[in-house]
């Protein structure tokens, strides 16, 4: 059972900031990264968005987001 469960770590661009962030703690640092180009502070505006909702407004590279947010996700 744990194993299945660990099949799924990928976060994908339809999850909500929150659930990312609950489930994978350490991505609230790339979240971070962001709000310089965003302006302002995504978890705090965006906290209840999906990932590509947030992409599309701040104008980011959804990829290049997803690739981050995996990569701290198993760290």
């Amino acid at each position: 059972m744990e194993h299945e469960q660990n099949k799924n770590t990928n976060i994908s661009a339809n999850m909500v900031i929150l659930d990312v962030i609950s489930e994978h703690p350490k991505t609230e640092a790339v979240f971070k990264l962001y709000d310089e180009q965003a302006g302002e502070c995504i978890c705090c505006m965006m906290l209840f968005e999906t990932v590509q909702l947030v992409a599309e407004k701040y104008h980011l590279n959804l990829t290049e987001l997803l690739s981050k947010l995996n990569s701290a996700s198993v760290d």
